[in-house]
């Protein structure tokens, strides 16, 4: 899996250096798709025109969905053949005049597969991962311009993350066959609104709920918010959030999910008994959008990824006035114990790499937050608040931010804290990824005057660094 990471990470930056100048020719290759669904979003019928370019072949990113396709010939035109040794499509008879194939999808046969497929159904609406849906060309230049237009039945609309041309059709890019990504098909209304300088899209997904329309926007739009409390903006121009209400009483939102193919896009699960009062400074839609603001990292990069994102969740929700200085630190403290409790056998780097496998979520999760507690301490008293956490994360959404490749988490602090000439954070790290301890974060809390006692947290105001814990939970923007 590591070899196919580095070999895909190669394949794309020679695909980067072999376009980095973009000619008039250049820019018109691509490719087209038309999307047609039948009435009931049982069946699609995909067509799709290559321009200035013809590809050797296509793949699908989800070949497991490979099952519910057909290929039948263009009329008069070429046609696509499935070659099993490796689940690739060869185009025969293809050629510049001759450049259109289509296959269909049976959706209905797919969406079997239930919650965890590439296709969803949730009552008449239908959530799709586009490589469920499109082929994709093996090899690929990046300046290419890939629309999809939709053809839907009468009262359906697409709620998807990529940008639109004048005409209606999106504009796919290469993170939209890299990365995770999500659209949806149905009848929901979707809500466009201005907030924190992006342009946010909002479909609820057609499952009962108690949550009003405007209580579900308000939760969306006040994270929004919470996060843009970093640099005054929110990370991306644009969001699209799908909400999918599911039976519970508890949590109000009892899971998400961020994703970055062809934009910055949400999946909130919402319980359908939540009502308005319950959504508005929960803390899944504030962890969902800040990974938005982290690049892109491996997945054994878990302890940054997940655990910055840890920290900051309830950073976030202090500054935006959601919870208390003293409730985030207690809802720190309390994941520190988690934390705590099922470590000490394995290091960190190790319980990162596996944690999918070895359910290792709150050793990871929590750790890395200790970590980036850590950090942002020595940052801000080492250069007395000139430089906080918060400003390595604006270091990489302006050097990182939008690229398809993953990095490695001490890369990234190694780059941040070499291009701000601030003391070498990134031994923090290390420290603690090479042991089986929790990071120990004792010293600290005594220097902000936290005091943890029997699982309760109480603030010292007289300790020397108590203004810097109180400047870690008020916003720097001005």
């Amino acid at each position: 899996m590591r070899a196919m990471r580095l070999l895909l990470a190669l394949t794309t930056a020679l695909l980067l250096s072999a376009t980095g100048s973009r000619s008039a020719c250049a820019q018109s290759q691509g490719w087209d798709y038309v999307v047609r669904f039948d009435a009931t979003l049982a069946r699609a019928e995909v067509r799709c025109c290559f321009r200035e370019f013809l590809p050797r072949r296509l793949v699908s990113r989800s070949p497991a969905s490979l099952s519910a396709f057909t290929f039948p010939a263009e009329p008069g035109g070429p046609r696509l053949v499935l070659r099993d040794e490796d689940n690739s499509l060869l185009p025969v008879d293809m050629d510049a005049r001759r450049s259109c194939v289509r296959w269909e999808v049976d959706v209905a046969r797919a969406a079997r597969r239930g919650r965890m497929g590439p296709f969803r159904r949730v009552g008449r609406d239908l959530m799709i991962e586009p490589g469920a849906l499109m082929l994709f060309p093996g090899m690929w230049p990046l300046a290419a311009h890939v629309t999809v237009r939709f053809e839907l039945p009468e009262g359906y609309r697409v709620l998807a993350p990529w940008p639109r041309t004048a005409e209606g059709a999106y504009v796919l890019d290469v993170g939209s066959t890299r990365l995770l990504g999500r659209f949806a098909i149905g009848r929901f209304d979707t809500h466009v609104a201005q907030v924190a300088g992006s342009t946010v899209e909002i479909g609820v997904l057609d499952a009962p709920h108690a949550a009003s329309a405007e209580g579900i926007r308000t939760w969306v739009h006040e994270a929004m918010r919470a996060v843009a409390t970093i640099d005054g903006r929110f990370p991306t121009p644009r969001l699209a959030v799908i909400v999918e209400p599911v039976p519970g009483r508890d949590p109000p939102s009892p899971f998400g999910t961020s994703m970055r193919a062809g934009g910055g896009h949400v999946h909130l699960l919402l319980s359908n008994a939540a009502k308005d009062p319950a959504l508005p400074g929960e803390w899944v839609a504030v962890h969902e959008m800040m990974h938005l603001a982290l690049p892109w990292t491996f997945d054994e990069e878990a302890w940054l990824q997940e655990g910055f994102t840890t920290y900051y969740q309830e950073v976030l929700r202090a500054r935006a006035g959601m919870i208390s200085e003293r409730e985030a630190w207690q809802n720190i403290e309390a994941g520190f114990g988690r934390g705590r409790r099922r470590g000490g056998v394995r290091t960190l780097a190790l319980e990162s790499r596996d944690m999918h496998r070895e359910h290792a979520y709150h050793r990871v999760y929590w750790a890395g937050a200790a970590i980036a507690l850590l950090i942002d301490v020595r940052l801000r008293s080492g250069s007395n608040g000139r430089y906080a956490l918060d400003d390595f994360v604006n270091w990489w959404r302006a050097h990182r931010g939008g690229q398809v490749n993953a990095n490695r988490g001490l890369d990234l602090l190694r780059a941040a804290e070499e291009a701000l000439q601030v003391s070498p954070c990134s031994r923090i790290a290390v420290r603690w990824l090479e042991s089986t301890d929790f990071p120990d974060v004792g010293p600290v809390y005594e220097a902000l005057g936290i005091r943890a006692r029997a699982g309760r947290v109480e603030l010292d105001d007289t300790a020397p660094q108590a203004a810097l814990r109180r400047a870690i939970m008020t916003s720097r923007v001005r």
